[in-house]
């Protein structure tokens, strides 16, 4: 069986031991529920096999390979679910390791179910972990940019905090010295 249908075909047996895993991950937040663990799991599942189902010249799979491709303006689930998870309290190494689970799992189950030496097999290996590393690599961006993204709000508010009373006290110091009564 072709690696992008054993997916489609076996996703909820996929999604669970996706879940069985991020259950294992500590956080200093409240444990999520199960759809809090599988929140974008299965849309980036469907995509990549989507992405694997779909033709490919050796071309764009040459550029895939080198992160070279085109990137989309709409939001992709794997982008969702890096902010999820930050906003969850997961390190970034928390999510990659989540990555590594889904791409071992799907394997591990395909595998058991599959013959090593047909044809497509190594093809669809190859296709399967180009298809992951994007994911990856959107993930880890997306979850870069919501971490400097917080640093810059958090430098803002602590410069305009810290701002107030010392203005409050520089002024206060200027009247007194007006007043020659420093």
């Amino acid at each position: 069986m072709r690696l992008y249908a054993f997916i489609t075909q076996h996703i909820e047996l996929i999604l669970e031991a996706f879940e069985d895993f991020a259950r294992t991950v500590e956080t200093p937040m409240p444990d999520l529920d199960a759809a809090g663990l599988r929140n974008h799991a299965e849309a980036m599942l469907r995509t990549v096999a989507l992405d694997m189902a779909s033709s490919q010249t050796a071309r764009q799979q040459f550029e895939k390979s080198r992160g070279m491709q085109a990137t989309s303006s709409v939001e992709t689930a794997a982008q969702a679910h890096a902010v999820t998870r930050l906003s969850a309290g997961f390190t970034l190494d928390q999510v990659v390791a989540e990555y590594r689970a889904l791409r071992a799992s799907v394997l591990r189950l395909w595998f058991a179910q599959q013959r090593a030496d047909e044809p497509h097999a190594i093809d669809d290996m190859v296709r399967f972990n180009e298809a992951i590393d994007q994911a990856l690599s959107e993930s880890i961006t997306s979850y870069g940019i919501a971490v400097e993204t917080t640093r810059k709000l958090v430098l803002g508010v602590l410069g305009h905090d810290l701002r107030t009373p010392m203005t409050a006290a520089l002024l206060g110091a200027e009247m007194l010295s007006r007043e020659g009564q420093l």
